[in-house]
């Protein structure tokens, strides 16, 4: 158990999760990139094969869904021409279908299209347009596009304040949270000019800190292969985000998110990029961007990193190093496969490699509090059906309650109704959270007394500082 305490206090709660895909249905060559005109005959292509039917391309009059937002996703030119060949996912090769002149063209015309190709400027740059959100009537393009241009012309904190108190009253949104905030750290980004820490400062953690990760897949996004690593490396040193744990943490995994975007949803490139930043913790934290992208995203899509037959893949097949951060979300691809019976996704966890079956839990627990929407006696109903994993769900709700919102009442609510045998470590599990919000001994204390007192305010201290 102090292994597992140990763990779970050198790393913020695992967020909620989705299912993704590899990127690109087209690139570019240098010629392109360095005039930032697309080539007429890369239209011709990109239509001729469809590639619309598929991908979101706003110069191609396209709006596919089943692959990823070519304009979100900016790939570069090298990136989309290995894609187009080779395809990915649930993307076919096109290398025996096209010509090399016409994969060419048609790399030319995504990559300078989508804006990967055409210099410094367009590597933050959010296009604003004048939709409001009154205006989108349930359209959840609209709304997120909305949201991000409140950002840019207000700055992140206007949006994600009103996104808070949307939430509350609008099921579409509060559906759609995540990747609303997603498009709300694009919009910041903007508003910023490109400066990742004034960016930083400026948001919050609210839908699964959505807004993080979306302001370092912009931040990643147009920027050349071969300088993609230094980038990465360098995204997070600020001293305005190193200042604060919480931010910190949210920057590194927030790269891990940006990463599998800009590689094209490539896990095992991802990962290697996360491992070559500066210490542990920041690889590890990054690593965990990298797994919640491969099972969820605002994207929708799918990965080629999953599998129907084993639903604990990849977190069997990855180094040591990175089975942590897996396993804290592997639940959330068991779950939708298991049709949601939670029975069965417990039986996935005991089947999890020893060292992590209690981390399985935990991540089952964090779906027990997602699925509950935060709901006290709801989540505690799901962890009961965990059997003997139980007190690890507790522990895993309580923390993700807490990140979700560090302010939220039920998180205190939720640990005060759980058996008594599982308080100690529910109250433990809020405190994780807490003190990496909160720097300094009576910041912990001050944020602990919030929700508990006497034996359990020691609990709560105990799991801040640890």
């Amino acid at each position: 158990m102090e292994v597992v305490r140990s763990l779970a206090g050198s790393s913020v709660a695992a967020l909620a999760a989705v299912l993704l895909l590899s990127a690109g249905c087209g690139g570019g060559d240098e010629k392109a990139a360095e005039t930032g005109v697309a080539p007429a005959g890369g239209a011709k292509v990109f239509a001729d094969a469809n590639c619309g039917g598929c991908h979101t391309l706003q110069a191609a009059d396209a709006s596919g869904t089943v692959g990823p937002n070519l304009d979100e996703v900016r790939p570069n030119v090298d990136r989309v021409e290995r894609q187009v060949r080779k395809g990915g996912g649930s993307m076919p090769a096109f290398e025996d279908k096209l010509s090399d002149d016409q994969i060419r063209e048609v790399s030319e015309f995504v990559a300078t299209s989508a804006g990967s190709g055409e210099g410094e400027s367009k590597k933050f740059t959010f296009e604003p347009d004048d939709k409001k959100i009154d205006d989108c009537n349930g359209d959840t393009q609209c709304i997120q596009q909305a949201f991000g241009n409140l950002a840019s012309e207000d700055g992140p904190k206007a949006a994600l304040t009103k996104l808070d108190e949307m939430q509350k009253t609008d099921s579409t949104i509060q559906s759609n949270c995540h990747p609303i905030a997603h498009m709300i750290g694009a919009g910041g980004l903007r508003h910023f000019d490109g400066n990742v820490g004034k960016a930083f400062v400026a948001g919050s953690a609210t839908c699964g800190s959505g807004y993080y990760h979306g302001l370092l897949q912009w931040k990643l996004a147009g920027v050349e292969e071969d300088k993609a690593a230094e980038v990465a490396r360098t995204a997070c040193d600020d001293p305005e985000i190193k200042s604060n744990n919480f931010n910190y943490y949210q920057c590194q995994h927030g790269l891990g998110h940006g990463l599998m975007l800009y590689t094209g949803y490539e896990l095992p490139i991802a990962l290697t990029m996360c491992h070559g930043l500066s210490g542990e913790f920041e690889q590890v934290s990054c690593s965990g961007g990298v797994f919640m992208e491969n099972l969820s995203s605002s994207f929708g899509l799918k990965t080629r990193w999953i599998r129907k037959d084993n639903l604990l893949y990849p977190c069997n097949i990855v180094s040591r190093q990175d089975k942590l951060y897996c396993y804290l979300l592997v639940s959330s691809r068991i779950l939708p496969e298991v049709g949601w019976r939670w029975e069965k996704a417990a039986d996935w966890c005991r089947k999890s490699e020893k060292d992590f079956v209690d981390i399985c839990f935990q991540s089952y627990g964090r779906d027990a509090s997602g699925t509950a929407t935060q709901n006290p006696r709801q989540a505690k109903g799901y962890c009961a059906r965990a059997g003997n994993g139980e007190r690890e769900c507790i522990f895993g709700a309580a923390r993700d309650i807490m990140n979700n919102n560090s302010q939220d009442v039920r998180g205190g609510q939720f640990c005060s109704i759980v058996k008594r045998a599982h308080r100690s470590y529910c109250f433990f599990g809020l405190g994780t959270i807490l003190g990496t919000q909160n720097a300094d001994p009576a910041g912990k204390r001050e944020a602990c007394s919030k929700f508990a007192r006497g034996r359990d305010l020691a609990d709560c201290i105990d799991g801040a500082t640890t």
